[in-house]
C-alpha cells in the first residue's frame, strides 16, 4: 500500500469518525490523526507496566457490550474499546500483548501527520493545529469531548480487527483449563502461520506446525494421497504433540525435514498454557478430537494466489496448483470444512 492510498483511507476514517463523534474538536480530530499514523510503539514500556496501567484504568469503568470492540483509525491502526473488552471479558494482560505486539509497515512522521492534518478541509485552524503541535508530543482529546463521549481505549494493530473474537475465545478458554489447544486451519497462502505467530506473541503460546508433519517421500503413495488429508502424518501428530501435551505429560517430538526426506533430532516442547497447531489438515480427527478452539482461514482467493505468486518459483507455483491445492480442496470438501464448530476469519 503506497502512503497515498493509506492517507485516502485515513481520511474515510476520520469522516467516519466525524459522523459518529460530532462534537469533536480539532484537538481530538489531530489526536485521531496522530494515532492513525503514528500508533502507539513510542508510548510502549513492558508487559506488566501496560497491564497494570489498564488494570487502573478499567477499576474505574463499567461494561458495555453495546460500544464497538473497535473503531478503525487508519488502515494500519484502530481503538479497542476498554469497556467493550470488559464485557468481554478481555483480561488487561491480553490488552497489552495486542498492544505489544502490534506494528505497521508504513511509516510517517509528526510532519505527515501536521501536512495531513492541514489539508483537511474541516480543519481551518492552523494556529491551533500549530499550537497543539507544538505544545505537546502526543494531543489530548478536548475536555468537551471527554465529557460528552468518555473515551476509554487502547490503540492496537487494524489487523487485530478480524482475529478479536479468536482472541476473546481463547482468552475466555483460558479460564477454564490449563492447557488450551487451538489450531488454524486453512488454505495454502492464507495466513496461518501469520496468525498463529500474532497470537503466540499476545498468549505466550507455543507453536507446532502441520508442514513438518507430513509424510514421508516414501509413503507418498497414489493409494495414500488418494485419502482426504493423507498428506498429513496426522497419528504421528497426535501420538507425539497434540495427546500428550493434552494429558499434561511433557512433549518431545520430531519435526520432517521435507526437502532433506528425514526426521530432525527430537525436541521438547517448552512449557506453555497455550499450544498453537498450525497447517492444513488440523481438522483431521485424530487432532481435531483434543482441539479447544479451532480457527479456520477464509482469505479471499486472489489474496491467496497473490501471495504465492510472491514467495514461489515458478515450479513451485506449479507443484501447488497442480498437486498441493487440490489435495487440500479435496480435504475441505471431504470433511466439509469449515463447519459450525470452526471460527470463521475473513
Amino acid at each position: 500500500m503506497t502512503k497515498e492510498v493509506f492517507r485516502q483511507e485515513m481520511l474515510a476514517c476520520l469522516e467516519a469518525q466525524h459522523d459518529r463523534y460530532p462534537e469533536m474538536e480539532q484537538e481530538d480530530a489531530v489526536k485521531f490523526v496522530f494515532q492513525g499514523m503514528l500508533g502507539v510503539g513510542h508510548l510502549l514500556s513492558g508487559r506488566k507496566a501496560v497491564t497494570d496501567y489498564i488494570v487502573r484504568e478499567t477499576e474505574q469503568l463499567t461494561a458495555d457490550p453495546g460500544e464497538p470492540l473497535t473503531e478503525k483509525l487508519s488502515p494500519s491502526w484502530c481503538r479497542l474499546s476498554l469497556r467493550r473488552a470488559m464485557a468481554e471479558q478481555i483480561p488487561a494482560s491480553v490488552i497489552a500483548g495486542l498492544m505489544l505486539s502490534s506494528r505497521s509497515d508504513i511509516h510517517f512522521t509528526r510532519q505527515d501527520v501536521y501536512d495531513f492534518c492541514a489539508g483537511v478541509k474541516w480543519m481551518t485552524d492552523i494556529s491551533s493545529l500549530d499550537k497543539i503541535m507544538e505544545e505537546t508530543w502526543l494531543p489530548s482529546h478536548s475536555a468537551g469531548y471527554r465529557d460528552l463521549y468518555h473515551p476509554a481505549y487502547r490503540v492496537v494493530s487494524a489487523d487485530w480487527i478480524s482475529y478479536m473474537e479468536a482472541v476473546a475465545r481463547i482468552a475466555a478458554g483460558q479460564k477454564g483449563t490449563d492447557r488450551l489447544l487451538v489450531t488454524i486451519d486453512g488454505p495454502c497462502a492464507s495466513g496461518k502461520t501469520t496468525l498463529a505467530g500474532k497470537l503466540a506473541e499476545v498468549f505466550g503460546a507455543a507453536v507446532v506446525h502441520t508442514d513438518e508433519y507430513v509424510i514421508p517421500h516414501a509413503q507418498k503413495t497414489p493409494e495414500r494421497l488418494a485419502v482426504p488429508g493423507g498428506n498429513c502424518d496426522a497419528e504421528r501428530l497426535a501420538g507425539e504433540v497434540t495427546v500428550p501435551w493434552k494429558e499434561g505429560r511433557t512433549v518431545r517430538y520430531r519435526r520432517y525435514d521435507c526437502r532433506g526426506d528425514r526426521m530432525l533430532p527430537e525436541e521438547e516442547l517448552a512449557e506453555c498454557s497455550v499450544l498453537i497447531l498450525e497447517g492444513s489438515y488440523c481438522n483431521l480427527p485424530a487432532i481435531r478430537r483434543c482441539a479447544d478452539i479451532r480457527l479456520f482461514m477464509n482469505t479471499q482467493e486472489d489474496t491467496r494466489y497473490a501471495r504465492l505468486k510472491e514467495r514461489e518459483s515458478e515450479a513451485s507455483l506449479r507443484m501447488f496448483r497442480d498437486r498441493w491445492i487440490p489435495l487440500e480442496n479435496a480435504y475441505f470438501a471431504a470433511y466439509g470444512l469449515p463447519d459450525e464448530g470452526c471460527i470463521a476469519i475473513p
